[in-house]
């Protein structure tokens, strides 16, 4: 894996993110009580938002592939398979919208899921190595946070939409992919195995 694969990992999660927020800024109907963020992509902003969604999972699956195949551990590989399928469900997500049910549903279901047990696995995989400890916590933070996220809305709830813990899932996930995607490229340029 070279250095332009970790850079995927970096832009990928960037864009969508900036994209989302952009969509949002768009769209004065939007409010995080009342919607799911998937609501963007049958509005007006639908191309700015699905175009980066298929963007970023098409980018990052593609950086799921090579970290699984440069992996020598096998939990590593395990938990770069399970973000490989998470990144696929994230461009189904973006190819089938909200009109066309019940695809976006398991799509979105598949990839919030997905991404919490994948950062669940790698989580530990990452604290076994003092060099890579800030990715195990961060791993592990992204999955309290989105699991935190989830139940409170089924226990309490943020309103009538899932906005706010979809976001509380995707944004700290994108971020954590973003920092693996840059110790990637600072590994390979010193030429280190993964």
């Amino acid at each position: 894996m070279n250095r332009r694969i970790g850079w995927l990992a970096v832009l990928g999660p960037i864009y969508a993110l900036g994209s989302i927020w952009l969509s949002i800024m768009l769209s004065s109907w939007f409010t995080w009580q009342n919607n799911a963020i998937s609501d963007l992509g049958v509005h007006p902003v639908a191309p700015i938002f699905n175009i980066s969604l298929i963007a970023c999972g098409i980018m990052c699956a593609i950086f799921a592939i090579g970290a699984m195949l440069r992996f020598k551990n096998l939990i590593g590989k395990a938990g770069m398979l399970i973000m490989f399928l998470a990144c696929i469900s994230l461009t189904g997500i973006g190819i089938f919208t909200e009109d066309y049910s019940p695809h976006h549903f398991y799509f979105s279901v598949a990839f919030f899921v997905l991404l919490l047990i994948a950062t669940l696995v790698l989580g530990p995989f990452f604290l076994l190595k003092r060099k890579t400890r800030f990715l195990g916590i961060s791993a592990l933070a992204v999955t309290f946070i989105g699991i935190y996220g989830w139940a409170y809305h089924v226990a309490v709830g943020w309103g009538a939409g899932v906005a706010i813990p979809e976001a509380l899932t995707f944004v700290p996930g994108g971020i954590w992919f973003a920092l693996l995607g840059l110790w990637v490229i600072q590994k390979d340029s010193r030429r280190n195995e993964l």
